[in-house]
């Protein structure tokens, strides 16, 4: 057994510790319920992985037709109650056969076969393009002599693979216990010879069965992709959702394989999928590598010399690489070649202008069929007979179709499902179920088909779920936020949703969340939309907004438990927020449910929830901070102030301009922030305000120390400064404490300094604030930089930027290392110094500050080479 990705860098030693006791709980669980005592096992731990011998006697069949399934629950259960860090999925390899035994350990050709079937790569290809968390693959010898006679397991779910690592050449057969491949007879009786085209990877899917019209279409791509002059060869094919892209790459691509003898390397990006999140670059190229014929040991661990890796192989070779399903340009260039040998083939919803820009990419637009050809598609799909037999009502079901492929795939496939059904009950159907949208000229009009037979299936409660997760803020949705949504517990939310899996109208990602086709989500809200109001889904609305909103906050005063106070309004009745334990729980929650947090701030602030809209902005903003993502700041504080504005409250207003103008400044604009500082200040003053007023001189302060007029940020904290000693907040006063020396170093006064930075480290120790105590200990590591004491400033920065990386907060972890590379080029440390500032430059432009950035790439080009 081996844990995927047991060494992804999200896994920390305490994740890894989890995993590992979680494993072996769940084998020792699951051998005891199958009859194969876990303590009469030998058993050997390889670090990722567990390598288990199980005594003779024992029988072999509950190896494949109990086992699978009893660690596949138990896995899923582990995954619904853990974190995404201490998740698990499992490759398992089974095989039989003679085994030595000496002082040593275990040793014999039946424990190396094994190991090179755990570490095949069709094996890591199977789990990581499948939405379950096992894999199993198993000897051929195991597959003939146990597989075969199970009466439990299909055989026929089994698919035969060449196996190539190191030494071993030889044939595996794969299932998937938790989403088996469709039973296939044919399957059992075809056997890969091992070892032939190891190298030459032969990856696309089968050719469409029913191919019609596309001619221009087809010879535009084979004229784009003949053109030599072109570097990379690279086409777009762009168009709706449904619309034919992937058919007629893989048409093409099959009817031209001879231009391409070294191989063809595909991929479903999945950018539009309905059953999870878009596909990472990284799992695109570790699946290449693998069918490359790249062994375990020669792929490197980090991703961007994986890509590298690639594009070194693929150089000058004769290959297609087809892309299927890309979401954005972002995705595509990691795994583009380096070589014009290739040729690429990119599928999209969007056209994907960046490539066509940046890496000039053909584009190939498609539209809908004629009448003639998606006449000849439907009857071909339906038999001649059966079309002629209803000839008229087959040109009723062309006209509703519009020539979009979808929607004419559906139809057929419909009437396939109901052979004994007249065309004309279909065609009746569709009217009935109101397919408005079919007769305009929007490719996506096929999706009201798809609802109504589905819908028919439908509870009472699922069919109002099924439109709840449709209005839903965000492309996908956790449990807990499902119950809210729809008013319930986490179980009936967890049933309602299986069964809206079940009938294919959402996807799981197999991780707790959930996601709607695109196509499904639009007929839904604009059904939703159109009909007259149904009772209850404002208030459903209102439930989900504040899920998000209160989780944010219960997130964000443990990320920042020293920060003034977030009044919230409360929550509505029947939203079940979650509390977490701990900083490193908010941060996972803030950084997974990211998307949809915003997506709930701009559905309050559509719905009038004004109130709610504003403490969005001013709940996100330290994990914004902290995390560099400082653009979505200023992006929330925009909607918070229009919020903010809507209200007509003065003291809402201050504290929105505050917050926008603090976004600002942080992220260099500093015009911007004096521009709503202006605007905050006399607001804060008018409604009596002297803690608002601190705030925002504090943030001033900081624009014009951004600035450059340092003697301008000194007046204003000192200000900020008194009126929070007057307030008596020692929390906010220890952090101004921290501006003012910063200050006072900065214009050269460093003896002043000092009793400030020392009195805001007391008082941050003794109020518990590490990242306020951090800040503190860098600030005397410059001072003392500046005195010459450059190994003081050393000890200093170094455990401050041990706090910061441990809080995540990597905003100020790029001005501490651009301070300790100061340090060690003053020490005449050139490597120190460049790596720091390196980590600096890129941690800068990460965080969009491009001033800083230039900054650090000029010093890094005085050290020279």
């Amino acid at each position: 057994m081996d844990v995927e990705g047991f060494g992804d860098q999200r896994r920390t030693n305490s994740h890894q510790l989890a995993v590992r006791a979680a494993l072996y709980e769940t084998l020792r669980q699951a051998f005891d319920e199958i009859g194969a005592p876990w303590e009469e096992c030998d058993r050997e731990d390889r670090g990722d992985a567990v390598f288990v011998l199980v005594p003779a006697q024992v029988p072999k069949a509950p190896f494949v037709d109990s086992l699978p399934q009893v660690l596949a629950a138990a896995v899923r259960e582990h995954n619904r109650v853990h974190r995404s860090e201490e998740r698990i999925r499992l490759r398992m390899a089974l095989h039989a056969g003679e085994v030595a035994y000496d002082e040593h350990g275990v040793a014999a050709a039946a424990v190396n076969l094994t190991f090179r079937l755990l570490d095949a790569a069709p094996l890591r290809a199977a789990l990581c393009e499948s939405p379950g968390v096992l894999a199993l693959i198993t000897s051929d010898w195991f597959f003939d002599d146990v597989v075969r006679h199970c009466r439990v397991l299909d055989p026929a779910t089994f698919r035969p693979v060449s196996v190539q690592v190191k030494e071993t050449s030889t044939v595996g057969w794969i299932c998937l216990p938790d989403h088996p491949y469709p039973s296939d007879p044919a399957q059992v009786t075809v056997r890969p010879v091992a070892g032939a085209g190891a190298q030459v990877p032969r990856q696309l899917p089968a050719p469409p069965r029913t191919f019609v019209g596309r001619d221009d279409e087809l010879a535009a791509l084979t004229a784009l992709l003949e053109d030599r002059e072109r570097p990379n060869g690279m086409v777009v094919i762009g168009g709706a959702g449904g619309i034919g892209k992937t058919w007629l790459a893989l048409k093409w691509a099959h009817d031209n394989l001879h231009r391409f003898p070294e191989g063809q390397l595909f991929v479903d990006l999945r950018g539009f999928s309905p059953d999870g999140l878009p596909m990472s670059p990284a799992v695109a190229i570790r699946g290449f590598l693998d069918s490359l014929g790249l062994t375990h040991d020669r792929i490197p661990s980090d991703p961007h010399a994986q890509a590298a890796l690639f594009r070194s192989i693929v150089a000058d070779k004769s290959l297609l690489i087809l892309l299927d399903n890309a979401v954005g340009t972002e995705q595509v260039i990691p795994l583009l070649p380096g070589s014009a040998s290739c040729a690429v083939v990119v599928t999209s919803r969007s056209r994907l202008p960046g490539l066509a820009t940046g890496h000039d990419a053909c584009p190939l637009f498609l539209d809908v069929l004629t009448d003639h050809e998606a006449r000849t598609l439907l009857t071909d799909r339906l038999g001649t007979t059966r079309a002629g037999a209803e000839p008229a009502v087959v040109d009723e079901l062309v006209e509703f179709c519009r020539g979009f492929p979808l929607a004419l795939s559906i139809v057929a496939g419909n009437a396939a499902t109901h052979e004994g059904v007249p065309l004309a009950c279909l065609a009746a159907e569709l009217h009935e179920a109101g397919v408005e949208a079919l007769d305009s000229a929007d490719p996506a009009a096929s999706l009201p088909a798809v609802f109504s037979w589905s819908h028919q299936a439908l509870a009472d409660d699922e069919a109002e779920a099924v439109v709840l997760v449709g209005l839903a803020p965000g492309p996908d949705i956790g449990l807990w936020a499902a119950a809210s949504l729809v008013g319930t517990t986490v179980a009936r939310a967890r049933t309602l949703l299986r069964g809206l899996e079940e009938k294919s109208l959402v996807g799981h990602d197999g991780a707790g969340r959930y996601r709607m086709h695109d196509l499904v989500r639009r007929y839904v809200t604009e059904t939703a939309r159109g009909e007259a109001a149904v009772d209850g889904r404002e208030d459903a609305l209102r439930r989900i907004v504040d899920f998000y909103l209160h989780t944010a906050h219960a997130a964000d005063k443990l990320l920042d438990p020293h920060r003034e106070a977030l009044r919230v309004t409360p929550a509505a009745r029947g939203c079940l927020p979650l509390t977490m334990p701990d900083e490193a729980a908010a941060l996972g929650w803030l950084d997974s449910e990211h998307t949809c947090v915003l997506a709930a701030q701009r559905l309050a602030v559509e719905l009038g929830w004004n109130a709610a809209a504003v403490q969005f902005a001013l709940a996100m903003h330290t994990f914004h901070w902290r995390t560099g993502r400082l653009d979505e700041q200023v992006a929330v504080g925009r909607l918070g102030l229009v919020a903010a504005e809507r209200t007509g409250s003065t003291a809402v207003q201050a504290l929105a301009h505050r917050a926008l103008a603090e976004a600002h400044a942080l992220l260099g604009r500093q015009a911007e922030a004096l521009d709503h500082l202006q605007r905050a200040l006399p607001l804060a003053e008018r409604f009596g305000d002297p803690s608002g007023q601190a705030h925002v001189l504090r943030i001033l302060a900081w624009a014009k120390s951004e600035q450059g007029e340092f003697r301008l940020a000194l007046e204003n904290i000192v200000r900020a400064l008194r009126l929070f000693q007057s307030v008596e907040d020692e929390e906010w006063e220890a952090r101004a404490l921290n501006q003012t020396a910063w200050y006072f170093a900065l214009l050269g006064h460093y003896e002043q300094a000092a009793p400030f930075v020392a009195s805001a480290l007391d008082l941050h120790r003794r109020h518990g604030n590490h990242n306020g105590e951090a800040l503190s200990l860098t600030i005397e590591g410059f001072l003392a930089h500046q005195a010459g004491r450059h190994q003081e400033a050393l000890r200093h920065g170094e455990r401050a930027l041990a706090m910061l990386r441990e809080l995540g907060n990597i905003y100020f972890v790029a001005q501490v290392v651009d301070i300790l590379g100061q340090v060690h080029a003053a020490l005449e440390e050139g490597e120190d110094a460049r790596r720091y500032w390196q980590e600096a430059r890129d941690l800068y432009r990460v965080q969009n500050r491009v001033a800083r950035a230039e900054r650090i790439q000029r010093l890094l080009d005085g050290l020279g080479s």
